[in-house]
Protein backbone atom coordinates (compact mmCIF):
# COMPACT_ATOMS: atom_id res chain seq x y z
CA UNK A 1 0.00 0.00 0.00
CA UNK A 2 0.80 3.32 -0.38
CA UNK A 3 2.72 5.61 2.32
CA UNK A 4 3.94 8.69 3.12
CA UNK A 5 1.38 11.05 1.16
CA UNK A 6 2.17 14.34 1.78
CA UNK A 7 -0.43 16.02 3.72
CA UNK A 8 -3.01 18.40 1.49
CA UNK A 9 -2.64 16.36 -1.15
CA UNK A 10 -6.48 15.98 -2.57
CA UNK A 11 -7.47 12.89 -4.03
CA UNK A 12 -10.71 12.62 -6.42
CA UNK A 13 -13.83 10.53 -5.93
CA UNK A 14 -15.36 9.84 -8.72
CA UNK A 15 -13.42 10.70 -12.05
CA UNK A 16 -14.36 10.51 -15.95
CA UNK A 17 -12.64 7.12 -17.27
CA UNK A 18 -9.67 7.69 -19.61
CA UNK A 19 -10.47 7.34 -23.35
CA UNK A 20 -10.59 3.87 -24.59
CA UNK A 21 -7.60 3.99 -27.99
CA UNK A 22 -8.20 3.67 -31.14
CA UNK A 23 -5.78 1.07 -31.72
CA UNK A 24 -3.54 -1.18 -29.77
CA UNK A 25 -0.89 -3.54 -31.12
CA UNK A 26 1.39 -5.65 -29.57
CA UNK A 27 5.53 -5.35 -29.83
CA UNK A 28 7.87 -8.67 -29.60
CA UNK A 29 9.58 -8.36 -26.19
CA UNK A 30 10.73 -11.26 -24.40
CA UNK A 31 10.02 -13.73 -22.01
CA UNK A 32 8.78 -12.00 -18.66
CA UNK A 33 7.17 -8.98 -20.22
CA UNK A 34 4.78 -7.05 -22.89
CA UNK A 35 4.62 -3.86 -24.61
CA UNK A 36 2.09 -2.45 -26.75
CA UNK A 37 1.71 0.52 -28.67
CA UNK A 38 -1.59 2.04 -27.72
CA UNK A 39 -2.99 4.83 -30.21
CA UNK A 40 -5.63 7.66 -29.28
CA UNK A 41 -7.91 10.36 -30.70
CA UNK A 42 -9.04 11.57 -27.26
CA UNK A 43 -8.47 13.90 -25.26
CA UNK A 44 -6.43 14.40 -28.22
CA UNK A 45 -3.49 12.89 -30.63
CA UNK A 46 -1.40 10.91 -28.54
CA UNK A 47 0.86 7.42 -28.80
CA UNK A 48 1.40 5.68 -26.02
CA UNK A 49 4.11 3.10 -25.07
CA UNK A 50 2.86 -0.08 -22.05
CA UNK A 51 5.64 -1.88 -20.75
CA UNK A 52 4.64 -4.81 -18.27
CA UNK A 53 7.55 -6.70 -16.41
CA UNK A 54 6.38 -10.03 -14.92
CA UNK A 55 8.04 -8.80 -11.05
CA UNK A 56 7.62 -12.64 -9.58
CA UNK A 57 10.46 -13.94 -12.87
CA UNK A 58 13.74 -14.64 -11.43
CA UNK A 59 14.81 -14.67 -14.96
CA UNK A 60 14.47 -10.66 -15.87
CA UNK A 61 17.56 -8.80 -14.36
CA UNK A 62 16.52 -5.04 -13.27
CA UNK A 63 19.42 -2.07 -13.27
CA UNK A 64 20.02 1.68 -13.44
CA UNK A 65 23.00 4.17 -14.91
CA UNK A 66 26.21 3.87 -13.22
CA UNK A 67 27.25 6.45 -11.48
CA UNK A 68 29.86 9.21 -12.21
CA UNK A 69 33.84 8.60 -11.35
CA UNK A 70 35.26 9.89 -8.43
CA UNK A 71 36.18 13.53 -8.52
CA UNK A 72 33.47 14.69 -11.19
CA UNK A 73 32.02 17.73 -10.15
CA UNK A 74 28.95 19.33 -11.37
CA UNK A 75 27.67 22.80 -11.05
CA UNK A 76 23.57 23.18 -9.92
CA UNK A 77 22.05 26.19 -8.92
CA UNK A 78 21.03 29.78 -10.44
CA UNK A 79 23.37 33.39 -10.57
CA UNK A 80 25.46 31.60 -7.87
CA UNK A 81 26.33 28.07 -8.82
CA UNK A 82 27.61 25.91 -6.58
CA UNK A 83 29.94 23.06 -7.15
CA UNK A 84 28.75 19.84 -5.88
CA UNK A 85 30.33 15.91 -6.75
CA UNK A 86 28.18 14.61 -10.04
CA UNK A 87 26.45 11.61 -9.20
CA UNK A 88 25.89 10.35 -12.45
CA UNK A 89 26.93 11.44 -16.24
CA UNK A 90 24.36 12.22 -19.47
CA UNK A 91 24.00 9.84 -21.11
CA UNK A 92 20.98 8.76 -23.58
CA UNK A 93 18.92 6.02 -23.24
CA UNK A 94 20.08 4.55 -26.04
CA UNK A 95 23.52 4.75 -25.25
CA UNK A 96 22.54 2.78 -21.74
CA UNK A 97 21.15 0.03 -23.35
CA UNK A 98 23.97 -0.69 -25.59
CA UNK A 99 26.61 0.01 -23.09
CA UNK A 100 24.79 -2.43 -20.17
CA UNK A 101 23.92 -4.83 -23.03
CA UNK A 102 20.23 -4.58 -21.88
CA UNK A 103 16.99 -5.74 -23.48
CA UNK A 104 14.82 -3.12 -22.56
CA UNK A 105 15.26 0.40 -21.47
CA UNK A 106 13.44 3.72 -20.15
CA UNK A 107 14.51 7.02 -18.84
CA UNK A 108 13.76 8.10 -15.64
CA UNK A 109 14.94 10.42 -12.64
CA UNK A 110 15.09 14.37 -12.62
CA UNK A 111 18.10 15.60 -13.00
CA UNK A 112 19.56 18.87 -13.80
CA UNK A 113 21.46 20.39 -15.73
CA UNK A 114 20.03 19.95 -19.01
CA UNK A 115 22.38 19.03 -21.42
CA UNK A 116 23.21 18.08 -25.52
CA UNK A 117 26.32 16.21 -25.52
CA UNK A 118 26.81 12.48 -23.53
CA UNK A 119 29.32 12.54 -20.62
CA UNK A 120 28.61 15.34 -18.80
CA UNK A 121 28.66 15.12 -14.89
CA UNK A 122 25.55 15.62 -13.38
CA UNK A 123 22.95 15.81 -10.07
CA UNK A 124 20.32 13.71 -9.85
CA UNK A 125 17.20 15.24 -7.91
CA UNK A 126 16.39 12.61 -5.47
CA UNK A 127 16.74 9.02 -5.92
CA UNK A 128 18.93 6.86 -7.55
CA UNK A 129 19.73 3.36 -6.05
CA UNK A 130 21.72 0.67 -7.98
CA UNK A 131 22.51 -2.58 -6.20
CA UNK A 132 22.17 -1.22 -3.26
CA UNK A 133 24.56 1.73 -3.59
CA UNK A 134 22.85 5.06 -2.74
CA UNK A 135 23.95 7.34 -6.21
CA UNK A 136 21.99 9.58 -4.93
CA UNK A 137 19.89 10.28 -1.47
CA UNK A 138 15.94 10.61 -1.28
CA UNK A 139 15.03 14.32 -1.24
CA UNK A 140 11.74 15.96 0.60
CA UNK A 141 8.92 16.82 -2.41
CA UNK A 142 10.45 14.04 -4.86
CA UNK A 143 8.66 10.84 -4.93
CA UNK A 144 10.31 7.77 -5.55
CA UNK A 145 10.09 4.04 -6.10
CA UNK A 146 11.88 1.17 -4.57
CA UNK A 147 12.46 -2.54 -5.63
CA UNK A 148 13.07 -5.14 -2.33
CA UNK A 149 15.43 -8.36 -3.14
CA UNK A 150 11.62 -9.77 -2.74
CA UNK A 151 10.74 -7.99 -5.63
CA UNK A 152 8.06 -5.93 -3.96
CA UNK A 153 7.72 -2.97 -5.82
CA UNK A 154 7.10 0.16 -3.29
CA UNK A 155 6.31 4.02 -3.92
CA UNK A 156 7.08 7.06 -1.38
CA UNK A 157 5.55 10.64 -2.45
CA UNK A 158 8.17 11.60 -0.03
CA UNK A 159 11.36 10.35 2.26
CA UNK A 160 11.14 6.49 1.94
CA UNK A 161 11.91 4.74 5.63
CA UNK A 162 15.46 3.59 6.64
CA UNK A 163 14.12 -0.23 6.71
CA UNK A 164 12.42 0.47 3.22
CA UNK A 165 15.92 1.56 1.79
CA UNK A 166 17.94 -0.78 2.87
CA UNK A 167 15.89 -3.87 2.01
CA UNK A 168 15.67 -2.17 -1.55
CA UNK A 169 17.74 -3.29 -4.53
CA UNK A 170 17.23 -0.53 -7.19
CA UNK A 171 14.96 2.48 -7.57
CA UNK A 172 15.16 5.95 -9.06
CA UNK A 173 13.05 9.23 -8.06
CA UNK A 174 10.17 11.24 -9.90
CA UNK A 175 8.00 14.16 -9.39
CA UNK A 176 5.17 13.08 -7.73
CA UNK A 177 2.41 10.47 -7.57
CA UNK A 178 -0.03 10.48 -10.11
CA UNK A 179 -2.25 7.27 -8.87
CA UNK A 180 -2.32 6.67 -5.30
CA UNK A 181 -4.20 3.66 -3.90
CA UNK A 182 -6.19 3.44 -7.10
CA UNK A 183 -7.52 7.14 -6.88
CA UNK A 184 -6.51 9.21 -9.22
CA UNK A 185 -4.41 12.60 -7.84
CA UNK A 186 -6.43 15.89 -7.95
CA UNK A 187 -4.75 19.06 -10.07
CA UNK A 188 -5.82 22.43 -10.75
CA UNK A 189 -5.82 22.16 -14.50
CA UNK A 190 -3.98 25.55 -14.62
CA UNK A 191 -0.72 23.71 -12.87
CA UNK A 192 -1.07 20.73 -14.88
CA UNK A 193 0.14 21.33 -18.49
CA UNK A 194 0.51 19.18 -21.20
CA UNK A 195 3.79 17.10 -21.62
CA UNK A 196 5.72 13.94 -22.97
CA UNK A 197 5.54 11.32 -19.71
CA UNK A 198 7.02 8.66 -18.41
CA UNK A 199 5.79 6.72 -15.71
CA UNK A 200 5.76 3.63 -13.61
CA UNK A 201 3.10 1.71 -11.43
CA UNK A 202 2.15 -1.56 -10.55
CA UNK A 203 -0.67 -3.93 -10.95
CA UNK A 204 -1.06 -5.87 -6.96
CA UNK A 205 -2.53 -9.22 -6.77
CA UNK A 206 -5.25 -9.74 -4.65
CA UNK A 207 -3.18 -10.36 -1.68
CA UNK A 208 -2.24 -7.01 -2.25
CA UNK A 209 1.46 -7.55 -3.35
CA UNK A 210 3.34 -6.36 -6.43
CA UNK A 211 2.27 -8.12 -9.27
CA UNK A 212 3.11 -6.25 -12.47
CA UNK A 213 6.05 -3.65 -13.27
CA UNK A 214 3.88 -1.46 -15.75
CA UNK A 215 6.14 1.32 -17.71
CA UNK A 216 4.22 4.06 -19.50
CA UNK A 217 6.01 6.36 -22.23
CA UNK A 218 3.94 9.08 -23.62
CA UNK A 219 5.03 11.28 -26.89
CA UNK A 220 4.01 14.95 -26.30
CA UNK A 221 5.30 18.34 -28.33
CA UNK A 222 4.28 16.49 -31.60
CA UNK A 223 0.40 18.60 -32.93
CA UNK A 224 -1.85 16.52 -34.69
CA UNK A 225 0.27 13.40 -33.83
CA UNK A 226 1.08 13.22 -30.17
CA UNK A 227 0.58 16.00 -28.06
CA UNK A 228 1.00 14.83 -24.66
CA UNK A 229 -1.07 14.49 -21.65
CA UNK A 230 -1.40 16.31 -18.28
CA UNK A 231 -0.42 14.51 -15.09
CA UNK A 232 -3.99 13.75 -13.78
CA UNK A 233 -4.29 12.34 -17.43
CA UNK A 234 -1.68 10.07 -16.69
CA UNK A 235 -2.79 9.07 -13.40
CA UNK A 236 -6.22 8.42 -15.37
CA UNK A 237 -4.65 6.31 -17.84
CA UNK A 238 -2.46 4.53 -15.38
CA UNK A 239 -5.88 3.49 -13.62
CA UNK A 240 -7.68 2.13 -16.67
CA UNK A 241 -4.52 0.14 -17.38
CA UNK A 242 -5.16 -1.76 -14.14
CA UNK A 243 -2.35 0.40 -11.84
CA UNK A 244 -3.23 0.80 -8.29
CA UNK A 245 -0.23 3.20 -7.77
CA UNK A 246 1.89 5.02 -10.40
CA UNK A 247 4.50 7.48 -9.97
CA UNK A 248 5.15 10.29 -12.48
CA UNK A 249 9.40 10.30 -13.97
CA UNK A 250 11.19 12.76 -15.98
CA UNK A 251 9.14 13.46 -18.93
CA UNK A 252 9.22 15.95 -21.56
CA UNK A 253 12.91 16.06 -23.82
CA UNK A 254 13.56 12.74 -21.67
CA UNK A 255 10.86 10.15 -22.23
CA UNK A 256 12.19 7.49 -24.10
CA UNK A 257 11.63 4.12 -24.87
CA UNK A 258 14.22 1.66 -25.60
CA UNK A 259 13.42 -2.54 -26.87
CA UNK A 260 16.04 -4.83 -28.47
CA UNK A 261 13.39 -7.33 -30.81
CA UNK A 262 13.65 -10.97 -29.96
CA UNK A 263 12.84 -12.45 -33.17
CA UNK A 264 15.01 -9.95 -35.21
CA UNK A 265 17.46 -12.49 -36.96
CA UNK A 266 19.46 -10.23 -39.28
CA UNK A 267 22.42 -9.01 -37.84
CA UNK A 268 22.41 -6.11 -39.04
CA UNK A 269 19.37 -4.71 -37.69
CA UNK A 270 19.69 -6.51 -34.49
CA UNK A 271 19.98 -4.20 -31.34
CA UNK A 272 18.09 -1.84 -29.21
CA UNK A 273 16.00 0.35 -31.15
CA UNK A 274 14.07 3.53 -30.12
CA UNK A 275 10.73 2.98 -30.04
CA UNK A 276 8.87 6.01 -29.64
CA UNK A 277 9.87 9.51 -30.84
CA UNK A 278 11.49 11.49 -28.33
CA UNK A 279 11.34 15.51 -28.76
CA UNK A 280 14.70 15.28 -27.30
CA UNK A 281 17.24 18.42 -28.61
CA UNK A 282 14.88 21.54 -29.10
CA UNK A 283 11.84 19.52 -29.18
CA UNK A 284 12.88 18.20 -32.40
CA UNK A 285 11.51 14.83 -32.96
CA UNK A 286 13.24 11.93 -33.32
CA UNK A 287 16.21 13.69 -31.40
CA UNK A 288 17.65 12.08 -28.27
CA UNK A 289 18.42 14.00 -24.56
CA UNK A 290 21.17 12.68 -22.72
CA UNK A 291 19.87 11.89 -19.55
CA UNK A 292 20.67 11.43 -15.93
CA UNK A 293 19.50 8.34 -15.05
CA UNK A 294 17.53 5.42 -16.80
CA UNK A 295 16.36 1.81 -15.77
CA UNK A 296 16.79 -1.23 -17.60
CA UNK A 297 16.41 -4.97 -17.84
CA UNK A 298 17.51 -7.80 -18.89
CA UNK A 299 16.69 -11.87 -19.65
CA UNK A 300 18.70 -14.58 -18.17
CA UNK A 301 19.48 -17.50 -20.46
CA UNK A 302 22.48 -19.49 -20.27
CA UNK A 303 24.49 -18.21 -22.87
CA UNK A 304 24.34 -15.18 -20.71
CA UNK A 305 24.13 -16.20 -17.25
CA UNK A 306 23.04 -18.58 -14.37
CA UNK A 307 19.29 -19.01 -14.96
CA UNK A 308 16.78 -20.01 -12.11
CA UNK A 309 16.34 -23.50 -13.66
CA UNK A 310 20.18 -24.32 -13.32
CA UNK A 311 20.20 -22.32 -9.57
CA UNK A 312 17.60 -25.18 -8.98
CA UNK A 313 19.16 -27.83 -10.71
CA UNK A 314 22.79 -26.96 -8.29
CA UNK A 315 20.84 -25.83 -5.09
CA UNK A 316 17.99 -28.09 -4.59
CA UNK A 317 17.55 -26.67 -1.46
CA UNK A 318 16.81 -22.88 -2.61
CA UNK A 319 13.35 -21.89 -1.80
CA UNK A 320 11.80 -20.08 -5.21
CA UNK A 321 11.65 -17.10 -3.03
CA UNK A 322 15.82 -17.46 -2.77
CA UNK A 323 16.03 -17.71 -6.31
CA UNK A 324 14.09 -14.91 -6.84
CA UNK A 325 16.20 -13.04 -4.65
CA UNK A 326 19.17 -14.14 -5.75
CA UNK A 327 18.85 -13.93 -9.89
CA UNK A 328 19.30 -10.59 -10.74
CA UNK A 329 22.16 -9.54 -8.19
CA UNK A 330 24.15 -12.80 -9.31
CA UNK A 331 23.97 -12.38 -13.16
CA UNK A 332 24.42 -8.29 -12.68
CA UNK A 333 27.22 -8.94 -10.66
CA UNK A 334 28.77 -11.60 -12.89
CA UNK A 335 28.31 -9.17 -16.06
CA UNK A 336 30.07 -6.39 -13.84
CA UNK A 337 33.15 -9.37 -13.30
CA UNK A 338 33.49 -10.07 -16.89
CA UNK A 339 32.94 -13.98 -15.50
CA UNK A 340 31.06 -14.83 -19.35
CA UNK A 341 32.53 -18.68 -18.97
CA UNK A 342 30.91 -21.43 -17.48
CA UNK A 343 33.82 -21.88 -15.66
CA UNK A 344 34.07 -18.29 -14.25
CA UNK A 345 30.14 -18.58 -13.32
CA UNK A 346 31.18 -22.02 -11.53
CA UNK A 347 33.76 -20.33 -9.20
CA UNK A 348 31.66 -17.33 -8.01
CA UNK A 349 29.24 -19.90 -7.17
CA UNK A 350 31.51 -22.29 -5.20
CA UNK A 351 32.03 -18.94 -3.24
CA UNK A 352 28.57 -18.25 -2.71
CA UNK A 353 28.00 -21.99 -1.42
CA UNK A 354 30.89 -21.75 1.27
CA UNK A 355 29.14 -22.26 4.73
CA UNK A 356 27.78 -18.78 5.35
CA UNK A 357 27.08 -17.88 2.21
CA UNK A 358 23.77 -16.97 0.05
CA UNK A 359 23.54 -20.78 -1.21
CA UNK A 360 25.70 -22.54 1.53
CA UNK A 361 23.76 -25.49 3.03
CA UNK A 362 23.51 -26.24 6.91
CA UNK A 363 24.08 -24.00 9.58
CA UNK A 364 27.05 -22.21 9.12
CA UNK A 365 28.44 -18.91 10.88
CA UNK A 366 28.24 -15.78 8.35
CA UNK A 367 31.33 -13.76 10.01
CA UNK A 368 33.45 -17.13 8.96
CA UNK A 369 32.59 -16.81 5.37
CA UNK A 370 35.47 -15.77 3.22
CA UNK A 371 33.92 -12.41 2.02
CA UNK A 372 33.20 -11.03 5.35
CA UNK A 373 35.76 -12.76 6.98
CA UNK A 374 38.46 -10.68 5.07
CA UNK A 375 36.66 -7.47 6.05
CA UNK A 376 34.43 -5.23 3.70
CA UNK A 377 36.27 -2.34 4.28
CA UNK A 378 35.10 0.71 2.10
CA UNK A 379 32.10 -0.95 0.74
CA UNK A 380 29.96 0.88 2.96
CA UNK A 381 31.25 4.16 1.85
CA UNK A 382 31.05 3.21 -1.80
CA UNK A 383 27.42 2.62 -1.33
CA UNK A 384 26.93 5.15 0.78
CA UNK A 385 25.67 3.85 3.82
CA UNK A 386 26.73 3.57 7.48
CA UNK A 387 27.79 0.47 8.88
CA UNK A 388 24.78 -0.54 10.76
CA UNK A 389 22.81 -0.31 7.04
CA UNK A 390 25.44 -2.15 5.80
CA UNK A 391 24.73 -5.48 7.97
CA UNK A 392 21.04 -5.14 7.64
CA UNK A 393 22.20 -5.27 3.68
CA UNK A 394 24.61 -8.22 4.34
CA UNK A 395 22.01 -10.15 6.14
CA UNK A 396 20.29 -10.79 2.80
CA UNK A 397 20.78 -13.27 0.14
CA UNK A 398 21.15 -10.71 -2.88
CA UNK A 399 23.18 -8.12 -0.38
CA UNK A 400 25.75 -11.04 0.37
CA UNK A 401 25.60 -11.81 -3.60
CA UNK A 402 27.29 -8.07 -3.94
CA UNK A 403 29.34 -8.75 -1.02
CA UNK A 404 31.44 -11.60 -2.97
CA UNK A 405 31.04 -9.14 -5.51
CA UNK A 406 33.36 -6.71 -3.68
CA UNK A 407 35.25 -9.23 -2.31
CA UNK A 408 36.32 -11.24 -5.58
CA UNK A 409 36.97 -7.27 -7.26
CA UNK A 410 39.14 -6.02 -4.46
CA UNK A 411 41.48 -9.18 -4.56
CA UNK A 412 41.51 -9.72 -8.09
CA UNK A 413 40.34 -13.21 -7.83
CA UNK A 414 39.56 -13.69 -11.36
CA UNK A 415 43.34 -13.59 -11.54
CA UNK A 416 43.88 -16.63 -8.51
CA UNK A 417 41.48 -18.47 -10.59
CA UNK A 418 43.50 -18.48 -13.92
CA UNK A 419 46.14 -19.24 -11.79
CA UNK A 420 44.38 -22.30 -9.17
CA UNK A 421 45.04 -20.38 -6.41
CA UNK A 422 41.18 -19.43 -5.72
CA UNK A 423 41.11 -21.82 -2.53
CA UNK A 424 44.62 -20.14 -1.50
CA UNK A 425 42.65 -16.83 -1.97
CA UNK A 426 39.66 -17.43 0.07
CA UNK A 427 42.02 -19.01 3.52
CA UNK A 428 40.38 -22.80 3.15
CA UNK A 429 41.48 -25.33 5.42
CA UNK A 430 42.13 -28.59 3.27
CA UNK A 431 38.71 -30.29 4.27
CA UNK A 432 36.71 -27.01 3.61
CA UNK A 433 39.21 -26.95 0.34
CA UNK A 434 37.55 -30.60 -0.59
CA UNK A 435 34.05 -29.19 -0.37
CA UNK A 436 34.62 -26.16 -2.27
CA UNK A 437 36.25 -28.03 -4.99
CA UNK A 438 32.73 -30.57 -5.13
CA UNK A 439 30.67 -27.61 -5.15
CA UNK A 440 32.67 -26.17 -7.97
CA UNK A 441 32.70 -28.87 -10.35
CA UNK A 442 28.91 -29.77 -9.28
CA UNK A 443 27.86 -25.99 -10.62
CA UNK A 444 30.21 -26.61 -13.86
CA UNK A 445 28.52 -30.30 -14.65
CA UNK A 446 25.24 -28.33 -14.80
CA UNK A 447 26.51 -24.87 -16.43
CA UNK A 448 27.87 -27.50 -19.34
CA UNK A 449 24.66 -29.30 -19.72
CA UNK A 450 23.10 -28.68 -23.47
CA UNK A 451 19.97 -26.61 -23.07
CA UNK A 452 17.48 -26.05 -25.79
CA UNK A 453 17.80 -22.06 -27.21
CA UNK A 454 17.09 -19.30 -25.17
CA UNK A 455 17.39 -20.78 -22.18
Amino acid sequence: MFACLLLGLLVAGQEAPFPKPLKVESIPAITGTSIQFRQYDQPRPLKVWVLRVDLLDPDLAQTVSRPAPAGAKVKVGGKEPMELPAETLSQTTLDFARQEKLDIAVNASPFAPVVKLPGVPLDIHGLHLREHHLVSPPMKHYACWLLSGDHRLRFFQDLPPAGALNRAIVGTGGFGMVLVDGRVVERKAKDDPLHPRTALGVEEGPDGQSKTMVWVVIDGRQPKVSEGVSQKELGLLGKDLGCTQMLNLDGGGSSTLVVHDPIEKDPQKAGPKVRNIPVGLGNIPGTLRPNGNNWGLWRVTPEKGVTASQLKAIYPLLSAGAILRLGGPLNNSLRHLGLETAEGRAAFLSILALPGGPVSEGPSNPSDWPPIRAGLAGLGTEWGISASELQSILAEPDGKVLAARHWWQSNNATQALKDGKLADLAGLPPPARERHEESRKNALKVLLQKHAPGG
